[in-house]
């Protein structure tokens, strides 16, 4: 009988962020756990400013995020099941308001909606 292979589902978010940065805490701290809560995902929380943490959090921005040596924070990705990683929100340094913006169309969207509607089969 032929092996039945299961569909890539999300897994878990990551936020690779910095207790002292204002898009970071509380903004998407709280976004970051709104979504994980929408798609029943747990939450990894990577603070840049905890040596062991810092480690993992350059690795994963330098492999799938907007990576330079001074990166922008908070970033936040998507891991699925399969093991794909996918960056899906960089805090903008014009503001906190575009943050947030950007924090509120990626919750309303259809991407989000869809991925809701996967987890919920």
């Amino acid at each position: 009988m032929p092996e039945t292979s299961h569909p890539a589902r999300p897994a878990r978010l990551t936020i690779v962020l910095a207790n002292w940065c204002p898009h970071c805490v509380p903004l998407s701290e709280e976004k970051t756990h709104e979504l994980a809560r929408r798609l029943g995902v747990p939450v990894r929380r990577l603070d840049i400013d905890v040596p062991a943490e810092e480690r993992t959090a350059d690795a994963l921005v330098e492999a799938h995020g907007d990576w330079s040596p001074d990166y922008l924070i908070p970033q936040v990705f998507l891991e699925w099941t399969n093991g794909r990683v996918e960056h899906i929100l960089t805090g903008f340094p014009e503001g906190l308001s575009r943050t947030s913006r950007a924090w509120d169309e990626l919750l309303r969207s259809s991407w989000v909606r869809d991925l809701e509607a996967m987890q919920s089969t």
